[in-house]
């Protein structure tokens, strides 16, 4: 009936099958050119004779939504584009939810975004039991723009609807179909599914199912009275601010067109939608989220082609039984990697198993694993004080105290108990270059450099040495592939890329309250107004002041002239004064549990005390003032980075700053920042703040590719 690329009909006896099948790309993506061939099917279907349809795909996976990697074209064509391209998608998924038969969709394995939209056309659906069913498209800054945010209200109510549009999870089939989005779950093999699909056709053809109601009720406005919808949408309303806060418009921005639209019918709703749509793409959020999301790609498909070179991690050691280490054994036991923990006493060793059984017994506190479970991942850690126990090991992290001659000595000896192995430090200041002097074997040695806490941070750094081979990073990239984290490959230097980057800011920081700042509206203006999890203040209290003395130390050594250690140290005060942070309960803040457990900063006089007699006189600095202080040599650092080849890309050190620092996301990374500032502007900026020292003098790489109206994506 139809041959396309990515759409086929098919009769099946007095039916037909609408089959989602790319033909030139291993999943469904709903780019133009499929969507113009779904045309030509509605097209086809109007004119069919036949008494219903089928809608599935032909691959393992139903569809991952739209081309996302075609929408920051359409964003820059302005709100006029965005509507009427959307009018033209509307219109052609309308003419195929108006056909005049009944329709049945397959959903199987994963279904995202425009393919979930696709599904809603027909008034029945089937999941397989394997499948995902998801609408993240808020994670992408926008909403549903193919129908969604119209249809879903009408097909599973109001509240359920506002749960799906505002937070994008995914729902498996049991869940999906509790919610009414599916009418049953199915087995995923296809001569089944279509049997099954065929059977609900059949009902509606005898009249068993009502399927005209259905087809009515998805045109028509919500029956909720106006006190009903009022409740829904202010109950929503009030966990989207408390979720997405101010900065992320997209979920504000889906509650008043679900509310605008339940009220009118389907095609003035539509329109509703592509104006919510439009909004969405005009407050730049969407802009920069969608590349973020394109460089995680980049990232992803960048560890793929160091994973294709190197075998699965079977079994690690884990040397140093601390916390991290403990961590570290925790992440590899739960994600089915035997460990082998080894220290040199049994103190060492309890305190790497409390640390592991302590993350497993929240699990199960949540209910997130069985007793049993979490007896499983334990059984995987074994124990020991003897170097034996790591020969059969192929991975070795050392995660000893950070002194180099400690290192160097503990390294040299996994060499020879381990000669086959590969061994990495989770140094996160010591050069790789470095501890591998002491190595016979330099070629076999890396960093993998986990953030604390190992279990929730996503980012996991892995370094080139001078010496490193290629199948060495290779196995690094894929055992932290293997434990669900992102590795991000970065030549050698001191602090790495993150640590290197953060250590500015931080200097920044200490200089701007020496200068006169109050710390707390420094906290207030970089985590309230441009985003940060929390201000610098809080931050290395966070981190520990402690860590953040010995950072500010190493950087010190490796980069003297600008990044040396500043005359007056408010960290290396409040550490001397005994304040290390959130730890020990006082740092620039002072901490205290409420009844909940959960730690909150207040103000700490003897804090102000320390700084007040360490500095200028009290002054104010505007948001602008106190925000360019702290990022421009923060970006002034990561170009640097770029350009000494220590990150391979922008969108690796944007991906490494947002799952490592806490980069606000809806700003799209360092990189991309500076892009939206427009590099011109930012050296005009930067050359107002020169004054202040060598931390804002301005990178060569910066003032280069400003005079040549040169961008960094």
């Amino acid at each position: 009936m139809y041959q396309g690329q990515s759409f086929q009909i098919v009769e099946h006896g007095k039916y037909a099958e609408l089959v989602f099948n790319d033909q030139q790309d291993k999943v469904n993506t709903l780019r133009d050119s499929a969507l113009k061939e779904l045309e030509a099917c509605a097209e086809v279907l109007q004119a069919a004779n036949i008494d219903g349809l089928v809608i599935r795909s032909d691959k393992p996976l139903f569809s991952a939504g739209a081309d996302i990697k075609a929408f920051r074209g359409l964003f820059a064509a302005g709100e006029a584009a965005i509507e009427d391209y959307l009018s033209w998608v509307h219109s052609v998924y309308s003419r195929i939810e108006d056909l005049p038969y009944p329709k049945v969709a397959i959903i199987n394995g994963v279904a995202a975004g425009g393919g979930v939209e696709l599904s809603m056309l027909a008034e029945y659906r089937l999941a397989t039991t394997d499948v995902k069913i998801s609408l993240p498209e808020v994670k992408l800054g926008i909403m549903p723009g193919y129908g969604g945010t119209t249809r879903l209200p009408r097909i599973v109510g109001l509240d359920t609807s506002l749960q799906w549009l505002t937070t994008g999870k995914n729902f498996k089939a049991e869940k999906a179909m509790e919610q009414r989005f599916v009418d049953g779950v199915i087995d995923p093999t296809k001569v089944n599914a279509v049997e099954e699909a065929i059977a609900v056709l059949d009902s509606c053809v005898a009249g068993d199912l009502n399927w005209q109601a259905r087809q009515a009720e998805k045109k028509q406005p919500l029956p909720l009275s106006q006190y009903e919808q009022m409740m829904s949408i202010s109950v929503a309303r009030g966990m989207a601010f408390k979720v997405a806060g101010k900065q992320y418009p997209a979920p504000h921005i889906i509650l008043d067109t679900v509310e605008k639209a339940a009220t009118i019918g389907r095609d003035e709703a539509l329109a509703v939608e592509r104006k919510g749509i439009a909004k969405c793409a005009a407050s730049g959020v969407a802009d920069a989220l969608v590349s973020v999301f394109l460089s995680d790609m980049h990232v992803k498909a960048k560890t793929r082609s160091f994973t294709g070179k190197s075998d699965k991690t079977a079994e690690i050691g884990v040397i140093g039984a601390g916390i991290m280490g403990g961590g570290i054994a925790y992440v590899s036991a739960d994600r089915n990697i035997d460990v082998v923990m080894k220290d040199i006493n049994k103190s060492g060793l309890q305190l790497g198993l409390s640390e592991a059984n302590k993350l497993l017994s929240k699990q199960v506190d949540k209910g997130r694993k069985s007793a049993s479970q979490m007896g499983d991942v334990l059984n995987r850690i074994q124990p020991t004080l003897h170097d034996a126990a790591l020969e059969s090991t192929d991975l070795i992290i050392e995660a000893v105290v950070e002194n180099p001659k400690v290192k160097e000595i503990v390294l040299a000896g996994l060499e020879n108990a381990a000669p086959n192995a590969v061994i990495a430090s989770n140094t996160s200041t010591l050069m790789i270059s470095g501890l591998a002097k002491s190595l016979k074997r330099p070629e076999n040695f890396c960093g993998i450099h986990f953030f604390n806490p190992v279990h929730r941070m996503p980012l996991v750094e892995v370094i080139r040495g001078e010496q490193t081979s290629d199948e060495t990073v290779a196995k690094a990239v894929r055992y932290v592939e293997q434990l669900g984290k992102t590795p991000i490959v970065v030549n050698d230097c001191g602090g790495f890329l993150v640590n290197r980057c953060l250590t500015p800011y931080m200097l920044a920081f200490n200089q701007l309250v020496l200068d006169g700042g109050d710390i707390a509206i420094i906290d207030k203006t970089m985590s309230k107004s441009f985003g940060w999890p929390m201000g610098p203040a809080h931050l290395t209290d966070v981190i520990g002041l402690d860590t953040a003395e010995h950072c500010v130390e190493s950087m010190d050594a490796a980069f003297p002239g600008r990044l040396g250690a500043p005359e007056v140290n408010l960290f290396k005060i409040m550490v001397e004064n005994q304040r290390l942070g959130q730890k020990n309960g006082a740092g620039f803040y002072n901490y205290v549990a409420d009844r909940r457990g959960r730690v909150k900063p207040s103000t700490s006089e003897t804090a102000l005390s320390l700084i007040s007699g360490n500095r200028k006189e009290a002054r104010e600095f505007d948001a602008d003032t106190i925000t360019m202080r702290l990022m421009l040599p923060m970006m002034f650092e990561i170009i640097r980075c770029l350009d000494e080849g220590i990150v391979a890309s922008p969108q690796e050190a944007d991906i490494a700053m947002i799952y490592g620092t806490g980069f606000p996301p809806f700003r799209g990374g360092l990189f991309y920042y500076m892009d939206q500032i427009g590099l011109p502007k930012l050296v005009e900026i930067a050359r107002q703040y020169e004054q202040f020292g060598p931390l804002y003098a301005l990178p060569e790489g910066l003032l280069t590719r400003a005079e040549n109206g040169e961008t960094f994506y």
